[in-house]
């Protein structure tokens, strides 16, 4: 079944490296009267975030996309750092160098394929952890795009792909933390897709979890969305884009593909009940122990957006709900989310961002600065904070 509303047209990633002393949070504006990356700093005593400047990519967006997630990383090629965006209008990715240590931004061009057309709702992007390849997913030529990222930042198209469990949106893409293998969702399938990296950063395609044949999927359906992956590449976690219960997915990683799918029921959700899209591990949870937050969308009648808080545990292979947030949004939709430390930045459909702080039982308590919102953002507004906290 095909989703009608989503927040991941795009997502901009910038080097971990430049500004390391501070945290940032970059946005992909996805507005398709001419769109932009914008730059905030995150002031890490009190949550609050600080207009820094807008960065135009020469595209355009599509104003839409998916309530997912993508991967975000370090990109550092050599002395420079590189930004990427994804313009979903113009089908095209702008890269832009960065000096490391400032704000010094320059274009370096913007980078498409015939093959390759975004469009309405878009698609999303992966970066490999030595920095070499960007894989990138096409909604409306339901492929996948595999580039080689150059010293100067430009992208070079190795190749294109279409998974084995049938041609789709493929909304949520994530290259694991080993950078041996890329998980890409096939939500029209019910399915997950692994393929194995090769070292020339090709893809070879080692089929999908099928979480459509499990019992609990027969009777509520499961529509795997936002991707988060733990440190040792072993534990894939999949946000369910289902109207019928509040699930999230899971399923072993290994050398050969996605094995032992599995659905987590979320009891005690509150009116936080459908559409769980995404989930994002914090630091302690990605290493194997600690909070999982999870992002609800609020689609549904009855449903609230906002961020369940459930205690993560690897090796006990659980997942516990410890607290929920409902959040009020100006459409009543909530897309991404991602934590660094105590804080939590939540982006609200169309055009805001909110930062949460984390309290010890898991609840989100909302900085005196409320939402941010940015007149430049129309659609789809994904983001990703660095440095990286993981």
């Amino acid at each position: 079944m095909r989703k009608l509303f989503g927040a991941i047209a795009m997502c901009a990633l910038l080097s971990s490296v430049a500004l390391a002393a501070k945290s940032y949070v970059v946005t992909n504006n996805d507005n398709a009267n001419g769109n932009s990356a914008t730059i905030y700093s995150l002031d890490t005593s009190n949550g609050a975030l600080t207009h820094l400047l807008d960065i135009p990519t020469g595209g355009t967006g599509a104003n839409g996309g998916y309530f997912a997630t993508v991967g975000v990383g370090a990109v550092a090629t050599g002395a420079t750092g590189c930004l990427f965006v994804t313009d979903t209008g113009s089908n095209d990715i702008a890269a832009f160098a960065v000096q490391l240590g400032s704000l010094n931004i320059s274009k370096v061009g913007n980078f498409s394929d015939p093959g390759l057309v975004f469009q309405f709702p878009g698609g999303s992007l992966a970066l490999t952890p030595d920095n070499k390849f960007l894989y990138a997913t096409y909604a409306t030529t339901e492929n996948i795009g595999a580039w080689q990222i150059n010293s100067d930042c430009s992208l070079a198209l190795l190749a294109t792909y279409t998974a084995s469990a049938g041609s789709d949106v493929y909304d949520g893409i994530r290259v694991t933390p080993n950078g041996k293998s890329l998980l890409v969702t096939a939500p029209d399938f019910q399915a997950v897709e692994m393929f194995n990296i090769n070292p020339d950063g090709t893809l070879a395609d080692v089929g999908f979890a099928n979480f459509g044949s499990l019992s609990e999927c027969l009777s509520i359906s499961c529509f795997p969305a936002g991707i988060d992956i733990t440190a040792d590449s072993k534990i894939a976690l999949f946000g369910n884009f289902t109207l019928n219960a509040a699930t999230v997915l899971g399923a072993a990683i290994t050398p050969t593909g996605l094995k032992k799918p599995t659905v987590i029921d979320l009891p005690n959700t509150g009116t936080l009940t459908t559409n769980d899209n995404v989930p994002f591990l914090s630091a302690s949870a990605y290493r194997g122990s600690g909070p999982l937050f999870l992002g609800f969308s609020g689609i549904g009648t009855g449903s609230q957006p906002g961020v369940v808080t459930t205690n993560f545990s690897e090796s006990q292979k659980s997942i516990k709900v410890v607290a929920n947030t409902p959040i009020n949004t100006p459409s009543q939709f909530m897309g991404l989310i991602a934590s660094t430390g105590q804080w939590l930045v939540v982006s609200e459909w169309f055009n805001q961002l909110q930062v949460f702080k984390v309290n010890s039982d898991g609840t989100l308590t909302p900085t005196s600065q409320g939402p941010v919102a940015n007149g430049s953002a129309n659609g789809a507004y994904s983001f990703f904070i660095f440095p990286n906290t993981r």
